[in-house]
């Protein structure tokens, strides 16, 4: 590791919910920060490591966390993208200046749901709110299915 402080921020969204995680390091000694809210922006949980983790430790603590991930029972870990993309085939896809403009304009119509413009665009729920509101767009009608 360098002698100088650096950090590193990662972002994921899961099920409509933002996580960053921040590892800053600071010597031969590494701090790991995670933080999620959910679609609203409303924090889910605030987290860091009490102690930096030494650099020596880093191999291992890759290993073990790589190893205690793969261990957890299917109900706790996040499905691959193969999985995920058995239920919605676009999940994780980039978005096309078409889709966008298809997704405002399915939208604007009357009676238009969040159900209605998943299955149009094979896409998750959490995907389709986070476009919408990347856009500027809402639904054309009061249901929000």
């Amino acid at each position: 590791m360098s002698s100088f402080p650096s950090q590193i921020s990662v972002q994921a969204e899961h099920e409509g919910h933002r996580y960053e995680l921040t590892m800053t390091v600071d010597g031969d000694h590494l701090h790991i920060e995670m933080r999620g809210n959910d679609a609203d922006g409303q924090l889910l949980f605030d987290w860091h490591t009490a102690q930096p983790v030494p650099a020596a430790g880093l191999p291992v603590l890759t290993q073990l966390l790589t190893s205690g991930m793969a261990a957890l029972p299917e109900s706790l870990r996040a499905p691959t993208m193969q999985e995920r993309r058995r239920v919605h085939s676009n999940s994780h896809l980039p978005w096309s200046a078409e889709d966008d403009q298809r997704l405002k304009d399915l939208a604007a119509a009357p009676g238009a749901t969040i159900r209605d413009l998943t299955q149009a665009f094979g896409r998750s729920r959490g995907a389709i709110r986070s476009r919408l509101q990347r856009l500027g767009v809402e639904l054309g009608d009061t249901a929000k299915g």
